[in-house]
């Protein structure tokens, strides 16, 4: 990746699709004023925010953003790659492969206390299990609190949110259908 910081990539991206930012926005599940900010770099982005932003101007996520490769079908603690999305407080670790016909997106979220997410929403499935601490994830308005080995299922269709309001880190595995990846053949050129 070049030097460009990524709301620099996010607005060129953005205006070589021809679209302006409110219709990014939209079809992002975000808000203009949000994407704004990110384009400003006065804000960061979730993981799941980024891949809606690559869909809404046609590029691959990787185009915004590297992340590591899972290459291997199988991933063992201690062995994968920590990572952020643009030095945000949230850390990553990416759990799942991808290949032809792959459907299944999952990582290990590690939330800071006081993490706050965008609000946000998109196409697709997901699940979230509590590893450990606790978190609040908001789901069309309404809050459900999870301890260490509480579950949520939800459609991430609805706007949602996530909220570490505990002293101490969270860390969430979260599987979904949201393509966060583009790391195989079918999108290469």
């Amino acid at each position: 990746m070049s030097e460009e910081t990524l709301g620099q990539r996010l607005r060129r991206y953005r205006r070589a699709s021809g679209k302006t930012l409110v219709q990014v926005a939209r079809e992002a599940g975000l808000s203009a004023g949000f994407l704004s900010q990110a384009e400003r770099d006065i804000t960061g982005l979730s993981l799941s925010s980024l891949a809606n932003i690559a869909h809404a101007v046609g590029v691959a996520v990787s185009e915004l953003f590297e992340s590591p490769r899972q290459d291997a079908p199988d991933s063992h603690a201690g062995q994968r790659q920590s990572y952020t999305v643009a030095n945000m407080p949230q850390r990553y670790e990416r759990l799942t492969t991808t290949y032809s016909g792959s459907v299944l997106n999952a990582v290990k979220l590690t939330l800071p206390p006081g993490y706050h997410s965008e609000v946000v929403a998109h196409s697709g499935d997901e699940f979230v299990y509590v590893l450990s601490g606790s978190v609040t994830y908001q789901v069309n308005g309404r809050d459900y609190v999870l301890a260490t080995g509480d579950s949520l299922h939800f459609d991430p269709q609805q706007k949602h949110a996530i909220h570490n309001d505990s002293d101490s880190n969270t860390e969430v595995i979260s599987v979904g259908t949201l393509q966060l990846f583009d790391d195989d053949d079918k999108h290469r050129d």
